[in-house]
């Protein structure tokens, strides 16, 4: 197939003039060169299509961007709270302190302002000795949902064993301004004050517990102990 390299017109080949533009064909390689030059200048075409895609994409964060496609997806999916539902079980049931760390964090990639995830967190790390960590992660949850109060007790529990007792109290009191009926909150008082020797105060906010419900054995233990130094007084 030929053409003219003048104006392109398609030519039959036996041609001496282009029918189209009237322009004199001396020689074959006019219109071989005519199509070397729309070859070549289709290909400089891609080259540029290619580099304005690379351009484009550099331009782009491409993590981020399969990252939050990745995210929303699993928000959309409620993966979060599969998560969730497993740390909860893992608490609860096994003392797999780890994975429930593990998972609360799974979760808190899909969203980082689910409160529970925070919340578990924070007494996973109680049961690991890890008590500034749990405080941290407690308030966190408070701050996204201050009607946990559940967060505040285990401020409450995790400050005691870090041996803040004071502030311990204190939070154990903002409780009690909520809910005068806690029983972790006044369970949580009675241990705090049976820590400090006040036996007088421990014995009265074991009492008050118990008439909630039955104390653990631990603090059924402090309480007995309470009431033997009274005698003794």
């Amino acid at each position: 197939m030929k053409f003219c390299y003048e104006c392109g017109y398609k030519l039959e080949g036996y041609e001496k003039v282009c029918p189209e533009c009237g322009k004199e064909l001396k020689h074959p390689e006019d219109t071989e060169y005519f199509i070397e030059s729309i070859l070549n200048q289709f290909l400089d075409d891609m080259e540029q299509l290619k580099n304005n895609a690379i351009e484009f994409i550099d331009e782009m964060d491409i993590d981020d961007v399969f990252d939050d496609f990745s995210r929303n997806s699993k928000k959309a999916l409620n993966k979060d709270a599969v998560y969730i539902n497993r740390a909860r079980k893992k608490l609860e049931n096994s003392g797999d302190n780890q994975r429930v760390l593990y998972l609360c964090n799974k979760a808190l990639l899909v969203d980082e302002f689910n409160w529970e995830a925070y919340y578990l967190k924070g007494r996973a790390l109680i049961n690991l000795g890890r008590y500034d960590e749990a405080i941290e992660e407690l308030i966190n949850s408070l701050a996204l949902n201050e009607n946990n109060i559940g967060a505040r007790a285990y401020i409450a529990k995790a400050s005691g064993l870090n041996g803040d007792l004071d502030y311990a109290l204190k939070v154990y009191d903002s409780i009690l301004n909520i809910d005068d009926k806690y029983f972790e909150a006044l369970q949580g008082k009675a241990l705090i004050y049976f820590n400090q020797k006040n036996y007088s105060d421990a014995e009265k906010f074991f009492k008050k517990a118990n008439e909630i419900s039955p104390l653990s054995d631990y603090a059924n233990y402090k309480w007995d102990f309470c009431l033997k130094k009274l005698k003794e007084e």
